[in-house]
């Protein structure tokens, strides 16, 4: 029950992210200028906006309990906060993939985010506080799978992954649904066009895989980049 109604929600999010721009479903083609990398989110124009993300950590736990009870999983620990100056609806999608090619997602696993709250000693936001806004709203809101944050508000999170390839030496995380600076466009092949503004978080581990400790991951940089992805409307 659980995964089906997660599943649902996913299976709208290009159609939401369209819908939270107030875009609606008038898809025609718009003049845009491509830019492959920014530093800065200084240029945003008045009417879009920004969460603020910073990785804090990236850690080991293996539960004692629960359904992931003997694994080992890697989670990071960061923060979003909303400087906007307004309350925001946001999606946030979080994925990564290594140097030899291995993707991973943020995982739903409430017995493995309590294992890392009890190991971190303090509450982090998951996937798990997200199904229970799910979970709570009405039948007909729960096609809308958005979280809202208020404004100047900051919360400690945390995202869950199988255990990395031990031997990858670097991985990037890419997170999605941190801004609105988003267009919709149309190509010369009929097809939807999604470009967004992403976060990237490249990471690197020194040493071998006999070497990987809690620790081993460290932040090298992280980048803003427009990507372009195709829309799929599961729903037609």
């Amino acid at each position: 029950m659980v995964e089906h109604m997660l599943q649902v929600a996913e299976r709208r999010l290009s159609i939401e992210r369209i819908l939270l721009l107030g875009i609606g479903l008038f898809l025609t083609a718009c003049p845009f200028a491509f830019t492959q990398e920014e530093d800065e989110v200084a240029d945003f124009k008045e009417d879009k906006w920004t969460l603020e993300m910073q990785p804090l950590k990236i850690r080991m736990v293996t539960p004692r309990i629960g359904l992931g009870k003997g694994k080992t999983y890697w989670y990071m620990v960061y923060s979003l906060e909303n400087k906007t100056g307004a309350d925001r609806n946001f999606y946030l999608s979080i994925s990564g993939k290594s140097d030899r090619k291995k993707t991973y997602s943020d995982l739903f696993l409430p017995s493995v985010e309590k294992a890392i709250e009890r190991q971190e000693d303090r509450p982090l936001w998951g996937k798990a506080d997200k199904f229970k806004v799910l979970k709570d709203k009405s039948a007909g809101d729960r096609k809308f799978s958005y979280t809202r944050i208020k404004d100047g508000e900051k919360r400690l999170c945390v995202a869950v992954f199988n255990r990395f390839d031990p031997n990858a030496k670097n991985i990037t995380i890419r997170v999605t649904g941190l801004s609105n600076d988003i267009e919709v466009i149309s190509d010369s092949d009929g097809r939807t066009l999604l470009k967004e503004r992403i976060r990237l978080l490249h990471l690197s581990r020194p040493g071998d895989e006999y070497e990987i400790t809690n620790d081993s991951f460290k932040n090298l940089r992280t980048e803003w980049v427009k990507e372009t992805t195709e829309v799929k409307f599961k729903d037609e």
